[in-house]
């Protein structure tokens, strides 16, 4: 019996019917017709003379016959998991399907899903209705945030040299470009659907699903042809947590969830038993602290969990913990850098003799770490060649390498030989996650390039935060696109300056007094967002960065001057008199404060044990961060003084200082205000996900922030080989 998945619908042509597992609706003869006409051209455009031979195949149809069977068949297709019409209309040409058929083994079907409660297994049918709660936003995807929001340097690697050698000595890889051969949308559910994660017996996807109304689960589906030839689904939800999935435990079907509450103040990680799918058993495992960047994996005697933590909250180092699930003793694998993410990616081999991991240090330069837990001996396998915010990490089938996924490339690490080989993915093909079903195909998420565009980041202005009954929050710009970073002039209450990716590139913009005025042209190509935006104190010159070079903009000569082109800065903020500027700069694997002097151009070291974030207080005195705390500038080293620590892993890492108030932010959507003088702390939510934070210094009852809106984001299937010359 012919079935062809299109979409969230199973489609029958012998039965009549299309189902979603939930339910099944039958088909006027003619419009099964029709929709199989369309499942056996997927996406080419058929012309209404085409459809009239084929499916009429009379002389002459009247067109009002065509415009109804094409209505009633865009009808019968309509599901709530689709984000556009399942039949598209081209003027003056035809129609064409929108719903790629599923013909691929490796592709699934749906049916059956349960729901689980936070620590409760709970059965239940799934639903695609809205829930109202509150905002949330799990690593990895907290990662990508980070990399775009301004708090690391690069986002996609370095383009590397072309080299003919098979093995490389300088480090860099091999390139062979490949050709997709089959490329498939497998999710429909609106919002993002990222971390796909195949079971070691290659028999069950796993994902995760953000949703647009903040809500996130995991989804299990079943892959193949299941009894009843539905596609089936496994939900793990709830109105009180929300999921993120981890990792599979080797050689098993246990797959590993954190649960988090909404207020962040619970956090558990989960095993899921899915031996008997679809049904399964939670036991929960241990507790655990909050955010962090990075995943866990269970080891394969299931006697270890393994983890990275900081000490610091978000954006503080991650150390490599190993948590043994019988006595809850904890040990320190690796321990965390001074500055950079620290441990972030880990993944145990499919034999679970060994633990992959990833060290960002604080060139943002990845080092590839082994562990070996029967010995306890590390191995620094290698270093990347250029910096990489990396969101995947996995081992090939024949656990020979180590797949890297990196935007517009796949690198695979060699451990035999430790070279490098980057397969070139062809324009419009993006990986940011993957999970591999063969040497050549794999289920991937585009996460890394989505997810700056489509108006993902937009900027509001919070009047009143911590005043909950009376507080009014409005979106700055109405705009199509994204905007970012924010800064207000500190000498004209009418003006600030933004970034925003508006006319196909990011630029910077400048809203005087209510219009927006668009200030540079920069390269329309480049992905790569502006941010840290910073006034001189007497309203003259605004900073930026963007691809971590500093840039200076002239408000009273309306010139646009380059002004440090390495690509190595980050976090430009003005000394008090206007002479310069104190910058983060990364320097091979060293990341500290150095002041430039605008006149001579002059560099000088400030700070010799890490150090970033630097913000000037209401006395002109230098304050910055170091992992996780915040310090006052002494020498730079052993005299500084330590003034907080961050008491709350899910706030981020790092306070903006406004006056003589403090101001840290979570992603959950907590705002706190600290202020200096009476000591008193204000806190507040937001319903939102918080991305930054851009206090108005002309009134302390106006915040801006930037914040994000789930864009639409699917996973897919993709099959390569390598390029036939041409």
């Amino acid at each position: 019996m012919e079935k062809i998945v299109l979409g969230p619908w199973v489609f029958t042509p012998s039965e009549y019917t299309i189902s979603d597992g939930s339910t099944e609706t039958e088909l006027e003869p003619l419009l099964t017709k029709l929709l199989h006409y369309f499942a056996v051209n997927p996406g080419k455009i058929l012309s209404r003379q085409q459809l009239v031979d084929t499916i009429w195949q009379q002389s002459y149809v009247d067109d009002n016959a065509i415009n109804r069977a094409i209505s009633e068949l865009r009808k019968a297709l309509q599901h709530p998991a689709l984000s556009q019409t399942p039949i598209k209309t081209h003027h003056r040409k035809g129609y064409s399907l929108q719903l790629q058929p599923l013909t691929s083994p490796a592709i699934s079907t749906i049916a059956a899903t349960a729901a689980g409660q936070f620590s409760e297994p709970q059965t239940a049918t799934i639903s695609v209705t809205k829930k109202h709660t509150s905002v949330f936003w799990l690593a990895p995807l907290a990662l990508l945030l980070l990399g775009i929001g301004g708090m690391m340097f690069y986002f996609f690697p370095a383009e590397p040299e072309p080299v003919t050698q098979s093995r490389q000595s300088d480090g860099k890889p091999q390139i062979i470009e490949v050709d997709i051969v089959n490329q498939q949308k497998i999710t429909w559910y609106k919002g993002i659907e990222s971390r796909p994660l195949l079971s070691p017996d290659k028999q069950l996807l796993a994902y995760s699903h953000s949703q647009p109304d903040g809500a996130i689960r995991v989804l299990i589906r079943k892959l193949g042809i299941s009894s009843g030839n539905t596609l089936q689904e496994v939900a793990i939800e709830s109105n009180d947590a929300l999921y993120s999935v981890q990792t599979w435990q080797p050689q098993s079907l246990n797959l590993l969830i954190q649960a988090v509450s909404k207020d962040g103040k619970q956090c558990e990680y989960l095993n899921y038993d899915f031996s008997q799918y679809p049904k399964y058993q939670v036991t929960k495992l241990t507790q655990c602290s909050g955010l962090v960047l990075g995943v866990a994996q269970v080891s394969l005697d299931s006697q270890w969990l393994y983890y990275s933590k900081s000490s610091g909250g978000m954006y503080s180092s991650n150390a490599l913990i190993a948590e043994n699930l019988i006595s809850g003793t904890t040990q320190t694998l690796h321990a965390a850098p001074s500055a950079g993410l620290g441990v972030t990616m880990l993944a145990l081999s499919g034999d679970g003799s060994k633990l992959a991991y990833i060290l960002m240090p604080e060139s943002n330069k990845p080092d590839i770490y082994l562990y070996d837990p029967a010995t306890r001996e590390h191995s620094l396998v290698g270093s990347l060649p250029f910096a990489i915010l990396l969101l995947g990490l996995e081992w090939s089938i024949d656990q020979a390498s180590l797949i890297l996924p990196g935007a517009d490339g796949i690198l695979q690490y060699r451990l035999a030989d430790k070279s490098l080989t980057l397969l070139k993915l062809p324009d419009g093909v993006t990986v940011g996650e993957l999970s591999l079903l063969d040497h050549n195909q794999a289920y991937i998420s585009a996460l890394t390039a989505a997810i700056a565009t489509q108006g993902s980041f937009q900027l509001v202005r919070i009047n009143l935060p911590f005043n909950e009954a009376e507080r009014q929050i409005h979106f700055v710009n109405d705009a199509a696109g994204s905007s970012m970073a924010l800064a207000v002039s500190p000498t004209d209450v009418s003006k600030y300056a933004f970034a925003a990716n508006w006319t196909g590139g990011w630029q910077l913009w400048l809203n005087n007094d209510g219009k927006n005025i668009q200030l540079t042209e920069l390269a329309q190509d480049d992905p790569m967002p502006i941010n840290s935006i910073s006034w001189s104190g007497d309203g003259r010159y605004i900073a930026f960065i963007k691809q971590a070079n500093l840039y200076l903009y002239d408000t009273q000569r309306h010139q646009l001057i380059p002004k440090r082109q390495s690509n190595d800065v980050g976090q430009p903020i003005w000394l008090p008199d206007n002479s310069g500027l104190v910058l983060t700069l990364v320097q091979g694997k060293s990341q500290n404060l150095w002041q430039l002097d605008l006149v001579s151009n002059d560099l000088s070291q400030l700070t010799f044990t890490a150090g970033n974030f630097a913000q000037y207080d209401s006395n002109g005195q230098l304050l910055y961060h170091r992992d996780g705390k915040l310090y006052q500038f002494v020498d730079g080293a052993k005299q500084d003084i330590e003034l907080k620590a961050n008491s709350d892993s899910n706030y981020m890492a790092m306070w903006t200082l406004q006056a003589d108030q403090q101001y840290r932010y979570s992603m959950l959507g907590h705002i706190e205000q600290f202020d200096v003088i009476s000591g008193e702390t204000r806190q507040s939510q937001l319903p939102y996900q918080l991305v930054g934070l851009h206090p108005d210094p002309h009134n302390p009852d106006n915040l801006y922030a930037t914040v994000f809106v789930t864009p639409e984001l699917a996973l897919e299937f993709i099959q390569w080989q390598p390029a036939v010359a041409k």
